[in-house]
């Protein structure tokens, strides 16, 4: 990184050097002074190429995970496959912050519903505590095998309590087949759903808790609705 960003550097310093001497005159040790001398009386150049840095090994990052993020088939999900620009949130029900981010995620839907997609990624994180952000979840996905995951997921973040018979009485208010519903719940299938978005959540950096938002090359640890709506607005345009 530093050998690349001095050598650009040099390389424009040079020419502006050439009226005292000829580049080939220079030596290395000339040419690293006159970058030194640069860097020193320019700082903000080293913290500009490190966040394009950054943000280079960002977009690989989600790049090499683009499919899985943004496409596996078992995923619910609100809005045109072709929309210009796709959300993927990762949450969990009992998770307060993803309560606090709940009306904003309604609430770009509606007001965007040609142009926004957003991907519904189940990350029962906190079950270790919680004891019931796992059966939310799978409450969830069995919900969307009957076309209700929307409502499910909704109700399900506006509930005080997910105890197994809150989660029965949401299902009847969200008009599903209890019977149909309770089968789905033992698919182990949603089991290997959820692990296989634990073993992607792994790959995300920072992601350390909910909610967790990926906005094309962009993501948002936490309920920052301010900095979601900049980006969405931002890629909006763009697209």
């Amino acid at each position: 990184m530093k050998r690349i960003l001095a050598l650009t550097l040099a390389a424009s310093l040079m020419l502006s050097a050439c009226t005292q001497a000829s580049a080939t005159d220079m030596s290395r040790k000339d040419i690293e002074k006159i970058v030194a001398e640069y860097l020193m009386e320019n700082p903000e150049i080293v913290e500009q190429a490190l966040e394009e840095l950054d943000r280079k090994r960002m977009s690989e990052s989600l790049n090499a995970i683009r499919k899985d993020l943004e496409n596996d088939s078992r995923d619910a999900t609100v809005g045109p496959k072709n929309a210009k620009v796709t959300i993927v949130e990762f949450f969990d029900y009992n998770c307060g912050y993803c309560k606090q981010s709940t009306e904003w995620v309604r609430d770009i839907i509606k007001k965007h519903p040609k142009d926004v997609r957003v991907v519904f990624k189940e990350l029962p994180i906190l079950d270790g505590r919680s004891k019931t952000s796992r059966s939310a979840s799978i409450a969830a996905l069995a919900a969307a095998r009957q076309g209700k995951y929307s409502d499910m997921h909704f109700a399900l973040m506006e509930a005080q309590g997910l105890s197994a018979d809150r989660l029965e009485k949401i299902a009847k208010s969200a008009g599903l087949d209890i019977e149909m519903w309770q089968q789905d719940m033992k698919d182990d299938s949603l089991e290997d759903q959820i692990e296989d978005t634990f073993r992607l959540a792994r790959q995300l950096p920072n992601l350390t808790g909910t909610p967790y938002f990926v906005i094309g090359d962009e993501i948002v640890a936490g309920a920052n609705v301010a900095l979601l709506d900049e980006i969405v607005k931002k890629a909006l345009k763009a697209g």
